[in-house]
């Protein structure tokens, strides 16, 4: 545990050092998921933009946790950091893990300033306890299909380099902006193995209800599942790909 404390608090002294790192936080997601939110006005229904609100929201949480925990090892080289990391006794999995943590208290600060703004143009989520359980699960659920990502990236280090496509593509295939139910049967296949798929119809049910749902129980029942079978996956791999890149040498070669 003191190891990634260690690792956690090392992000954040960088973010500490870095002030305007918080300003981007706090405008980007505005700036990213905005013209979604906006165009649904036209719609007139206040119902369609909290919908989309709630959708991209999740979605930028994605976002984070594909560059935080999926791009963790990028990251650590860009900052000349990883191989200090890799030489030292922590677990590939507690390093990941670390960085989870970070990224889950950088998700928070924005999500806490794109309410206030959207609020400020007159779009609104209902908040309810609700709400912040679903954010604060979905962290754990998200870090679970980023580890899988992070094990890809080390494996097919290049793979890094679509992350942003990657991104897109998962927040399309999730629906963050309009339901999957509107989606050819072939996609919607691809759709139900996505863990964002099952997080953005819980917070839409939620939103829409108030409160958690049979339906809702089955959905979790689903999305812990799905995590689970990835996270697996994620650390089979990653320890397979650890050895063979520390019997290789290759930390470096990206």
């Amino acid at each position: 545990m003191k190891e990634l404390l260690t690792l956690v608090k090392k992000d954040w002294l960088i973010r500490k050092k870095y002030k305007f790192i918080w300003i981007n936080m706090a405008l980007t997601p505005f700036f990213m998921i905005g013209p979604y939110i906006f165009t649904s006005k036209l719609f007139g229904k206040i119902d369609f933009s909290e919908s989309i609100l709630i959708g991209t929201l999740l979605w930028y949480w994605l976002n984070q946790y594909f560059w935080g925990v999926g791009d963790g090892f990028g990251e650590e080289r860009a900052e000349g950091t990883l191989t200090s990391i890799i030489i030292s006794p922590i677990s590939l999995f507690k390093f990941l893990f670390s960085k989870s943590i970070d990224t889950f208290f950088a998700n928070v600060y924005l999500t806490i300033f794109t309410l206030i703004f959207f609020t400020i143009s007159g779009i609104t989520i209902k908040m309810s306890i609700w709400i912040f359980i679903l954010l604060l699960i979905s962290g754990m659920y998200i870090t679970f299909f980023s580890i899988f990502f992070a094990a890809l990236a080390l494996w097919k280090k290049k793979i890094g380099s679509m992350n942003y496509a990657v991104q897109y593509f998962v927040g399309l295939l999730s629906g963050m902006t309009s339901s999957i139910e509107y989606y050819p049967i072939y996609i919607k296949m691809i759709s139900y193995i996505i863990p964002l798929t099952y997080l953005i119809s819980l917070g839409r049910n939620i939103i829409k209800k108030g409160i958690i749902g049979k339906e809702d129980i089955f959905l979790l029942i689903v999305l812990t599942i799905i995590s689970l079978i990835y996270l697996i996956i994620g650390i089979l791999m990653l320890n397979k790909v650890e050895r063979y890149t520390r019997e290789k040498g290759e930390w470096e070669s990206w």
